[in-house]
Protein backbone atom coordinates (compact mmCIF):
# COMPACT_ATOMS: atom_id res chain seq x y z
CA UNK A 1 0.00 0.00 0.00
CA UNK A 2 1.65 3.20 -1.20
CA UNK A 3 0.52 6.81 -0.73
CA UNK A 4 2.54 9.21 -2.83
CA UNK A 5 2.29 13.00 -3.12
CA UNK A 6 -0.98 13.02 -1.20
CA UNK A 7 -2.40 15.78 0.96
CA UNK A 8 -4.73 14.78 3.79
CA UNK A 9 -7.05 17.62 4.87
CA UNK A 10 -9.48 15.71 7.05
CA UNK A 11 -9.88 16.16 10.78
CA UNK A 12 -8.46 12.77 11.69
CA UNK A 13 -7.19 9.82 9.68
CA UNK A 14 -7.43 6.50 11.55
CA UNK A 15 -6.14 3.03 10.72
CA UNK A 16 -7.86 0.81 13.29
CA UNK A 17 -7.63 -2.97 13.69
CA UNK A 18 -5.94 -3.12 10.31
CA UNK A 19 -4.07 -6.43 10.51
CA UNK A 20 -2.09 -7.67 7.53
CA UNK A 21 1.22 -9.01 8.78
CA UNK A 22 2.78 -9.03 5.28
CA UNK A 23 1.54 -5.56 4.35
CA UNK A 24 3.91 -2.71 3.49
CA UNK A 25 2.47 0.78 4.07
CA UNK A 26 4.57 3.62 2.65
CA UNK A 27 3.90 7.36 2.62
CA UNK A 28 6.03 9.31 0.08
CA UNK A 29 6.03 13.12 0.00
CA UNK A 30 2.71 13.34 1.76
CA UNK A 31 1.30 16.29 3.70
CA UNK A 32 -0.83 15.63 6.78
CA UNK A 33 -3.10 18.53 7.71
CA UNK A 34 -4.87 16.18 10.07
CA UNK A 35 -4.23 13.92 12.99
CA UNK A 36 -2.99 10.46 12.02
CA UNK A 37 -3.54 7.40 14.18
CA UNK A 38 -2.68 3.71 13.87
CA UNK A 39 -4.59 1.77 16.53
CA UNK A 40 -4.12 -1.98 17.04
CA UNK A 41 -2.69 -2.55 13.57
CA UNK A 42 -0.34 -5.23 12.25
CA UNK A 43 2.09 -4.41 9.42
CA UNK A 44 5.33 -5.76 8.10
CA UNK A 45 6.60 -2.27 7.25
CA UNK A 46 5.33 1.24 8.01
CA UNK A 47 7.48 3.95 6.42
CA UNK A 48 7.26 7.73 6.14
CA UNK A 49 9.54 9.35 3.56
CA UNK A 50 9.82 13.15 3.16
CA UNK A 51 6.43 13.87 4.68
CA UNK A 52 5.13 17.07 6.28
CA UNK A 53 3.09 16.75 9.46
CA UNK A 54 1.31 20.03 10.09
CA UNK A 55 -1.12 19.15 12.87
CA UNK A 56 -0.95 17.83 16.40
CA UNK A 57 -0.54 14.08 16.50
CA UNK A 58 0.84 11.07 14.72
CA UNK A 59 0.04 8.20 17.06
CA UNK A 60 0.95 4.52 16.75
CA UNK A 61 -0.66 2.65 19.62
CA UNK A 62 -0.85 -1.05 20.50
CA UNK A 63 0.33 -2.08 17.04
CA UNK A 64 2.53 -4.95 15.88
CA UNK A 65 5.00 -3.67 13.28
CA UNK A 66 8.16 -5.40 12.19
CA UNK A 67 9.83 -2.30 10.75
CA UNK A 68 8.86 1.32 11.46
CA UNK A 69 10.85 4.10 9.83
CA UNK A 70 10.99 7.82 9.14
CA UNK A 71 13.46 8.54 6.34
CA UNK A 72 14.66 11.24 4.00
CA UNK A 73 14.29 11.09 0.24
CA UNK A 74 17.68 10.05 -1.12
CA UNK A 75 16.71 9.52 -4.77
CA UNK A 76 18.12 12.93 -5.68
CA UNK A 77 21.14 13.81 -3.52
CA UNK A 78 20.94 17.43 -4.75
CA UNK A 79 17.41 17.78 -3.40
CA UNK A 80 17.22 15.75 -0.20
CA UNK A 81 13.94 16.25 1.63
CA UNK A 82 13.40 15.26 5.24
CA UNK A 83 10.32 14.46 7.26
CA UNK A 84 9.20 17.74 8.83
CA UNK A 85 7.14 18.03 12.00
CA UNK A 86 5.94 21.61 12.12
CA UNK A 87 3.91 21.61 15.33
CA UNK A 88 2.96 18.21 16.61
CA UNK A 89 3.89 15.02 18.38
CA UNK A 90 4.94 11.60 17.18
CA UNK A 91 3.92 9.03 19.77
CA UNK A 92 4.73 5.33 19.64
CA UNK A 93 2.94 3.66 22.52
CA UNK A 94 2.72 -0.01 23.36
CA UNK A 95 2.35 -3.00 21.10
CA UNK A 96 5.28 -4.90 19.62
CA UNK A 97 7.70 -3.22 17.24
CA UNK A 98 10.81 -5.08 16.16
CA UNK A 99 12.79 -2.19 14.72
CA UNK A 100 12.51 1.62 14.66
CA UNK A 101 14.61 3.70 12.29
CA UNK A 102 14.33 7.49 12.55
CA UNK A 103 16.78 9.29 10.28
CA UNK A 104 17.12 13.00 9.54
CA UNK A 105 13.71 14.04 10.85
CA UNK A 106 13.17 17.72 11.56
CA UNK A 107 11.04 18.89 14.50
CA UNK A 108 10.35 22.62 14.33
CA UNK A 109 8.20 22.22 17.44
CA UNK A 110 6.55 19.29 19.15
CA UNK A 111 7.72 16.09 20.76
CA UNK A 112 8.96 12.59 20.06
CA UNK A 113 7.52 10.02 22.45
CA UNK A 114 8.40 6.30 22.52
CA UNK A 115 6.87 4.45 25.47
CA UNK A 116 5.84 1.05 26.74
CA UNK A 117 7.72 -1.16 24.28
CA UNK A 118 8.58 -4.27 26.27
CA UNK A 119 10.77 -5.87 23.66
CA UNK A 120 12.31 -4.03 20.72
CA UNK A 121 15.37 -5.36 18.91
CA UNK A 122 16.82 -2.22 17.32
CA UNK A 123 16.17 1.48 17.54
CA UNK A 124 18.10 4.25 15.83
CA UNK A 125 17.54 8.00 15.99
CA UNK A 126 20.25 9.64 13.93
CA UNK A 127 21.12 12.94 12.24
CA UNK A 128 17.84 14.52 13.32
CA UNK A 129 16.77 17.90 14.66
CA UNK A 130 14.75 17.18 17.78
CA UNK A 131 12.72 19.12 20.28
CA UNK A 132 11.42 17.51 23.47
CA UNK A 133 11.90 13.74 23.79
CA UNK A 134 10.41 11.09 26.06
CA UNK A 135 11.59 7.48 25.87
CA UNK A 136 10.11 5.52 28.75
CA UNK A 137 9.57 1.91 29.85
CA UNK A 138 11.31 0.41 26.83
CA UNK A 139 13.54 -2.64 26.54
CA UNK A 140 16.06 -2.32 23.69
CA UNK A 141 17.25 -5.91 23.35
CA UNK A 142 19.99 -5.47 20.76
CA UNK A 143 21.08 -1.96 19.70
CA UNK A 144 20.08 1.59 20.53
CA UNK A 145 21.76 4.24 18.40
CA UNK A 146 21.33 7.94 19.10
CA UNK A 147 23.97 9.95 17.33
CA UNK A 148 24.55 13.01 15.20
CA UNK A 149 21.39 14.68 16.53
CA UNK A 150 20.81 18.39 17.13
CA UNK A 151 18.28 20.40 19.10
CA UNK A 152 15.57 22.60 17.62
CA UNK A 153 15.61 25.24 20.36
CA UNK A 154 17.80 26.43 23.21
CA UNK A 155 15.39 25.28 25.94
CA UNK A 156 14.07 21.75 25.67
CA UNK A 157 14.13 18.49 27.58
CA UNK A 158 14.82 14.81 27.02
CA UNK A 159 13.84 12.00 29.38
CA UNK A 160 15.01 8.39 29.20
CA UNK A 161 13.03 6.68 31.94
CA UNK A 162 12.91 3.04 33.10
CA UNK A 163 14.68 1.79 30.01
CA UNK A 164 16.95 -1.20 29.45
CA UNK A 165 19.73 -0.78 26.89
CA UNK A 166 21.93 -3.52 25.51
CA UNK A 167 24.53 -2.07 23.14
CA UNK A 168 23.97 1.70 23.13
CA UNK A 169 25.71 4.57 21.38
CA UNK A 170 25.19 8.31 21.91
CA UNK A 171 27.89 9.60 19.60
CA UNK A 172 28.41 13.21 18.45
CA UNK A 173 24.98 14.20 19.67
CA UNK A 174 24.01 17.60 20.98
CA UNK A 175 21.85 16.65 23.95
CA UNK A 176 18.85 18.72 24.90
CA UNK A 177 19.43 21.48 27.42
CA UNK A 178 17.88 19.30 30.15
CA UNK A 179 18.56 15.61 29.47
CA UNK A 180 17.90 12.99 32.13
CA UNK A 181 18.41 9.23 32.37
CA UNK A 182 16.32 7.93 35.25
CA UNK A 183 16.28 4.36 36.56
CA UNK A 184 17.89 2.96 33.40
CA UNK A 185 20.04 -0.14 33.05
CA UNK A 186 22.87 -0.46 30.53
CA UNK A 187 23.63 -4.14 30.01
CA UNK A 188 26.52 -3.76 27.61
CA UNK A 189 29.02 -1.17 26.38
CA UNK A 190 27.63 2.38 26.40
CA UNK A 191 29.28 5.23 24.49
CA UNK A 192 28.55 8.89 25.22
CA UNK A 193 31.50 10.17 23.21
CA UNK A 194 31.97 13.66 21.72
CA UNK A 195 28.50 14.65 22.94
CA UNK A 196 26.85 17.68 24.47
CA UNK A 197 26.80 21.43 24.22
CA UNK A 198 29.19 23.10 26.64
CA UNK A 199 26.99 26.21 26.86
CA UNK A 200 23.59 24.73 27.70
CA UNK A 201 23.52 20.93 28.10
CA UNK A 202 22.68 19.54 31.53
CA UNK A 203 23.07 15.75 31.52
CA UNK A 204 21.73 13.88 34.57
CA UNK A 205 21.90 10.21 35.51
CA UNK A 206 19.72 9.15 38.45
CA UNK A 207 19.45 5.63 39.88
CA UNK A 208 21.08 3.93 36.88
CA UNK A 209 23.26 0.84 36.53
CA UNK A 210 26.09 0.32 34.04
CA UNK A 211 27.12 -3.32 33.85
CA UNK A 212 29.84 -2.94 31.21
CA UNK A 213 32.27 -0.26 30.07
CA UNK A 214 31.12 3.35 29.69
CA UNK A 215 32.89 6.09 27.76
CA UNK A 216 32.31 9.85 27.87
CA UNK A 217 35.57 10.66 26.09
CA UNK A 218 35.91 14.06 24.39
CA UNK A 219 32.45 15.21 25.48
CA UNK A 220 31.83 18.89 26.15
CA UNK A 221 28.89 19.37 28.52
CA UNK A 222 27.80 22.31 30.64
CA UNK A 223 26.81 20.18 33.64
CA UNK A 224 26.93 16.44 34.23
CA UNK A 225 25.39 14.82 37.28
CA UNK A 226 25.80 11.27 38.65
CA UNK A 227 23.34 10.52 41.45
CA UNK A 228 23.02 7.08 43.03
CA UNK A 229 24.69 5.18 40.20
CA UNK A 230 26.53 1.86 40.03
CA UNK A 231 29.37 1.34 37.56
CA UNK A 232 30.39 -2.31 37.52
CA UNK A 233 33.09 -1.95 34.88
CA UNK A 234 35.57 0.63 33.60
CA UNK A 235 34.34 4.19 33.01
CA UNK A 236 36.33 6.68 30.97
CA UNK A 237 36.02 10.48 31.03
CA UNK A 238 39.25 11.30 29.21
CA UNK A 239 39.75 14.64 27.46
CA UNK A 240 36.34 15.86 28.63
CA UNK A 241 35.22 19.42 29.29
CA UNK A 242 32.56 20.37 31.82
CA UNK A 243 31.51 23.58 33.49
CA UNK A 244 30.13 21.72 36.52
CA UNK A 245 30.33 18.11 37.72
CA UNK A 246 28.16 16.64 40.49
CA UNK A 247 28.84 13.11 41.78
CA UNK A 248 26.83 11.81 44.74
CA UNK A 249 26.22 8.31 46.17
CA UNK A 250 27.91 6.69 43.19
CA UNK A 251 29.78 3.37 43.28
CA UNK A 252 32.74 2.68 41.00
CA UNK A 253 33.57 -1.02 41.13
CA UNK A 254 36.54 -0.76 38.75
CA UNK A 255 38.87 1.81 37.27
CA UNK A 256 37.74 5.33 36.39
CA UNK A 257 39.83 7.35 33.96
CA UNK A 258 39.62 11.12 34.49
CA UNK A 259 42.78 11.91 32.48
CA UNK A 260 42.86 15.50 31.16
CA UNK A 261 39.40 16.28 32.51
CA UNK A 262 38.65 20.01 32.60
CA UNK A 263 36.08 21.57 34.93
CA UNK A 264 35.73 25.27 34.21
CA UNK A 265 33.54 26.24 37.17
CA UNK A 266 35.27 24.00 39.70
CA UNK A 267 34.29 26.42 42.48
CA UNK A 268 30.64 25.40 41.93
CA UNK A 269 31.41 21.70 42.50
CA UNK A 270 30.87 20.32 45.99
CA UNK A 271 33.71 18.78 47.96
CA UNK A 272 32.26 15.24 47.63
CA UNK A 273 32.57 15.43 43.85
CA UNK A 274 36.12 16.78 43.94
CA UNK A 275 37.16 14.19 46.52
CA UNK A 276 35.69 11.36 44.43
CA UNK A 277 37.56 12.46 41.31
CA UNK A 278 40.78 12.90 43.30
CA UNK A 279 40.47 9.41 44.76
CA UNK A 280 39.97 7.84 41.33
CA UNK A 281 42.94 9.76 39.93
CA UNK A 282 45.04 8.43 42.80
CA UNK A 283 43.95 4.87 42.07
CA UNK A 284 44.89 5.36 38.41
CA UNK A 285 48.29 6.74 39.54
CA UNK A 286 47.66 9.93 37.57
CA UNK A 287 49.86 12.08 39.81
CA UNK A 288 49.63 15.29 37.75
CA UNK A 289 45.84 15.53 37.67
CA UNK A 290 45.70 14.14 41.22
CA UNK A 291 47.70 17.11 42.53
CA UNK A 292 45.51 19.50 40.58
CA UNK A 293 42.36 18.10 42.23
CA UNK A 294 44.10 18.01 45.59
CA UNK A 295 44.33 21.81 45.34
CA UNK A 296 40.66 21.98 44.31
CA UNK A 297 39.73 19.88 47.35
CA UNK A 298 41.58 22.16 49.76
CA UNK A 299 39.94 25.24 48.22
CA UNK A 300 36.50 23.62 48.43
CA UNK A 301 37.14 22.65 52.07
CA UNK A 302 38.22 26.22 52.82
CA UNK A 303 35.02 27.57 51.22
CA UNK A 304 32.96 25.14 53.31
CA UNK A 305 34.67 26.38 56.47
CA UNK A 306 33.89 30.01 55.56
CA UNK A 307 30.22 29.11 54.99
CA UNK A 308 30.01 27.36 58.36
CA UNK A 309 31.61 30.29 60.13
CA UNK A 310 29.08 32.64 58.55
CA UNK A 311 26.26 30.37 59.76
CA UNK A 312 27.68 30.41 63.29
CA UNK A 313 27.98 34.21 63.12
CA UNK A 314 24.30 34.51 62.20
CA UNK A 315 23.18 32.19 64.99
CA UNK A 316 24.78 33.52 68.16
CA UNK A 317 22.89 31.13 70.45
CA UNK A 318 24.05 28.21 68.39
CA UNK A 319 27.57 29.59 68.57
CA UNK A 320 27.45 29.75 72.38
CA UNK A 321 26.33 26.15 72.67
CA UNK A 322 29.02 24.90 70.30
CA UNK A 323 31.84 27.33 70.99
CA UNK A 324 34.59 24.80 70.36
CA UNK A 325 33.59 24.17 66.75
CA UNK A 326 34.12 27.74 65.49
CA UNK A 327 37.51 27.81 67.20
CA UNK A 328 38.57 24.61 65.45
CA UNK A 329 37.21 25.91 62.14
CA UNK A 330 39.18 29.13 62.52
CA UNK A 331 42.35 27.15 63.22
CA UNK A 332 41.78 24.98 60.16
CA UNK A 333 41.07 28.05 58.05
CA UNK A 334 44.27 29.73 59.24
CA UNK A 335 46.38 26.66 58.36
CA UNK A 336 44.76 26.35 54.93
CA UNK A 337 45.29 30.04 54.17
CA UNK A 338 48.96 29.88 55.18
CA UNK A 339 49.57 26.71 53.17
CA UNK A 340 47.90 28.28 50.13
CA UNK A 341 49.93 31.47 50.42
CA UNK A 342 53.26 29.73 50.96
CA UNK A 343 53.19 26.93 48.38
CA UNK A 344 49.62 26.40 47.11
CA UNK A 345 49.20 23.39 49.39
CA UNK A 346 52.65 21.95 48.82
CA UNK A 347 52.62 22.04 45.01
CA UNK A 348 54.59 25.19 44.05
CA UNK A 349 58.25 25.12 45.13
CA UNK A 350 58.98 28.49 43.52
CA UNK A 351 56.34 30.18 45.62
CA UNK A 352 57.66 28.43 48.75
CA UNK A 353 61.23 29.58 48.01
CA UNK A 354 60.12 33.18 47.39
CA UNK A 355 58.12 33.15 50.62
CA UNK A 356 61.08 31.76 52.61
CA UNK A 357 63.56 34.28 51.23
CA UNK A 358 61.26 37.31 51.38
CA UNK A 359 59.62 36.80 54.77
CA UNK A 360 62.84 35.41 56.29
CA UNK A 361 64.75 38.49 55.11
CA UNK A 362 62.15 40.87 56.53
CA UNK A 363 62.30 39.12 59.91
CA UNK A 364 66.11 39.13 59.81
CA UNK A 365 66.17 42.89 59.14
CA UNK A 366 63.89 43.42 62.15
CA UNK A 367 66.18 41.20 64.20
CA UNK A 368 69.29 43.11 63.03
CA UNK A 369 67.71 46.45 63.92
CA UNK A 370 66.67 45.12 67.35
CA UNK A 371 70.21 43.92 68.07
CA UNK A 372 71.82 47.18 66.92
CA UNK A 373 69.28 49.78 68.01
CA UNK A 374 71.84 51.46 70.32
CA UNK A 375 74.70 51.31 67.79
CA UNK A 376 75.50 53.74 65.05
CA UNK A 377 75.65 51.93 61.71
CA UNK A 378 77.54 53.46 58.82
CA UNK A 379 76.24 52.29 55.47
CA UNK A 380 79.56 53.00 53.78
CA UNK A 381 81.45 50.78 56.21
CA UNK A 382 82.14 47.41 54.54
CA UNK A 383 82.55 45.70 57.92
CA UNK A 384 78.93 46.49 58.74
CA UNK A 385 77.78 44.97 55.43
CA UNK A 386 80.01 41.96 55.98
CA UNK A 387 78.55 41.43 59.45
CA UNK A 388 75.00 41.90 58.08
CA UNK A 389 75.42 39.41 55.18
CA UNK A 390 77.25 36.71 57.17
CA UNK A 391 74.62 37.04 59.89
CA UNK A 392 71.87 36.53 57.31
CA UNK A 393 73.41 33.23 56.20
CA UNK A 394 73.58 32.01 59.79
CA UNK A 395 70.05 33.26 60.44
CA UNK A 396 68.73 31.05 57.59
CA UNK A 397 70.42 27.98 59.10
CA UNK A 398 67.47 26.46 60.93
CA UNK A 399 69.57 24.41 63.37
CA UNK A 400 71.89 27.26 64.39
CA UNK A 401 70.55 28.87 67.59
CA UNK A 402 73.63 30.94 68.44
CA UNK A 403 73.62 34.66 67.77
CA UNK A 404 74.27 35.06 64.04
CA UNK A 405 76.00 38.45 64.45
CA UNK A 406 78.92 37.22 66.54
CA UNK A 407 81.83 35.02 65.55
CA UNK A 408 81.91 33.07 68.81
CA UNK A 409 79.22 30.60 69.91
CA UNK A 410 77.18 32.79 72.24
CA UNK A 411 73.45 33.08 72.83
CA UNK A 412 71.27 36.14 72.58
CA UNK A 413 70.53 38.14 75.72
CA UNK A 414 67.77 40.50 74.52
CA UNK A 415 64.29 38.94 75.08
CA UNK A 416 62.80 40.81 72.10
CA UNK A 417 65.66 39.60 69.89
CA UNK A 418 65.00 36.05 71.07
CA UNK A 419 61.32 36.37 70.17
CA UNK A 420 62.03 37.68 66.65
CA UNK A 421 64.81 35.08 66.27
CA UNK A 422 62.51 32.14 67.14
CA UNK A 423 59.70 33.43 64.91
CA UNK A 424 62.18 33.71 62.06
CA UNK A 425 63.42 30.16 62.55
CA UNK A 426 59.85 28.84 62.57
CA UNK A 427 58.95 30.72 59.38
CA UNK A 428 62.13 29.63 57.58
CA UNK A 429 61.69 26.00 58.67
CA UNK A 430 58.07 26.03 57.51
CA UNK A 431 59.03 27.52 54.15
CA UNK A 432 61.78 24.94 53.61
CA UNK A 433 59.40 22.14 54.55
CA UNK A 434 56.79 23.38 52.05
CA UNK A 435 59.49 23.65 49.38
CA UNK A 436 60.53 20.02 49.99
CA UNK A 437 56.90 18.92 49.88
CA UNK A 438 56.50 20.68 46.54
CA UNK A 439 59.48 18.85 45.09
CA UNK A 440 57.96 15.57 46.25
CA UNK A 441 54.52 16.17 44.77
CA UNK A 442 55.02 13.64 41.97
CA UNK A 443 56.14 10.92 44.34
CA UNK A 444 53.84 8.04 45.13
Amino acid sequence: MVFKNKTFNCSKLIFENYTHEDLYVHFYDCTFNCELEFDTCEFEDLTFISCDIQRKYLVIVNSNINYLSFKENTNDIRNVKTNNIKNGEIEINGGKINSIDIENINFEKGNLKIVNLDSIENCSIIRSTLNSIIISHCNFKSHFEYFGNKTASSLNSALFNHCVFNHSSFFKTTFNSDTKFSDCKFLNIAKFEATGDEIKTTLKFDDCEFLKQVSFNKSRIHKISFNNLKFFDIISLQETYFDIVDIDRTIFEKQVYFDDIQIKQIYKCNIRTIRTIKLQLQKAENKIDYNRFRIYEFNAFRDDIKKKLKEFEKDKDHLNHRAREPKQLNRDLFILNISDIVSEYGTDWKRAMKFTLLVGSIIYILFFICENYDHEITLCDWNNWKRFISGAFRFFLVTDFYTPLENDRTYLTNPLSWFIFIIGKIVIAFGIYEMIQSFRKFKA
